[in-house]
């Protein structure tokens, strides 16, 4: 039950409050294709992966939602791994800004200089072979000349198949850089570092029923994952629309992946993106 409090508490707050859109919302879609991925439970070295993402203010802080989906394209009676027809990994967060709860409280604008703002926040992450994971902690919006926003998050990780808790670092940012009138390119991506590692615990895997099930000792190690986006905007450069239509390559950095210690995986993904 650790944790769970805190899950249902979160919802029963969104639910109840009126969502009140202060910023622009955005969803989009991207398609990624890469040649070097690991041979794992997610499948072979080359794979496709489908992502959803949308961002979501409302009065008092945010909603976030991102899932990546592999192989989302396979036919159901393709010889691949399960994880390669539709294996997911994602999450929803969400936050609440205590800057703006305490403007409305005081009835005053608050002027914190370079720092935006600083939320509570909470997220939900799921792992299609693993289960559910959760963060708790600060996100902190920072403001930095040339950015169209750059986010920090300093999060307890709390995966309830290991002992003890892990603190990570992260950020997120996006960079749009206008090439003349022509068209712009764009700098984003995340960064997440999971400074110690979670202590030593058990998962279960089973096939076709409870009783068949192996139980895996494991040790969560530290970990770095960042995903740099490099991308045009080529719906603008063709004259068709902006803001719109992206191309260009999203590299992944994984050092010691699912955090088990020497599992890496580093390569360079083709990316398509319609931001809706």
């Amino acid at each position: 039950m650790k944790g769970r409090f805190f899950v249902f508490a979160i919802f029963a707050f969104v639910l109840c409050t009126a969502w009140t859109s202060v910023a622009a919302a955005d969803t989009s879609l991207e398609i990624l294709h890469g040649w070097n991925y690991n041979n794992d439970f997610n499948g072979a070295k080359e794979r496709t992966v489908y992502t959803v993402k949308t961002f979501q203010p409302w009065t008092y802080g945010t909603f976030f939602l991102y899932y990546d989906i592999t192989g989302p394209f396979t036919p159901p009676d393709s010889k691949v791994l399960p994880n390669e027809k539709g294996g997911f990994f994602g999450g929803q967060a969400f936050t609440l800004s205590m800057k703006r709860i305490g403007e409305a409280i005081s009835g005053s604008k608050w002027n914190w200089g370079a720092l935006g703002d600083v939320s509570l926040r909470y997220e939900m992450e799921h792992v299609s072979k693993f289960g559910m994971l959760n963060y708790y902690g600060l996100q902190w919006d920072i403001k930095i000349p040339g950015f169209d926003f750059v986010a920090v998050t300093t999060v307890i990780r709390d995966d309830w198949s290991l002992k003890g808790v892990d603190l990570q670092l992260g950020g997120a940012w996006q960079m749009t850089i206008p090439l003349g009138k022509i068209t712009d390119f764009v700098f984003a991506g995340f960064i997440q570092w999971g400074m110690f590692g979670e202590g030593s615990g058990v998962i279960n895997f089973c096939n076709d029923s409870v009783e068949k099930c192996a139980t895996v000792q494991q040790k969560g190690a530290p970990f770095v994952t960042s995903q740099p986006q490099f991308l045009l905007d080529v719906g603008k450069l063709v004259r068709l629309t902006d803001r719109h239509l992206f191309a260009g390559i999203e590299y992944q950095i994984a050092l010691n992946r699912y955090l088990q210690k020497g599992v890496n995986e580093n390569l360079a993904q083709v990316m398509f993106k319609w931001a809706l």
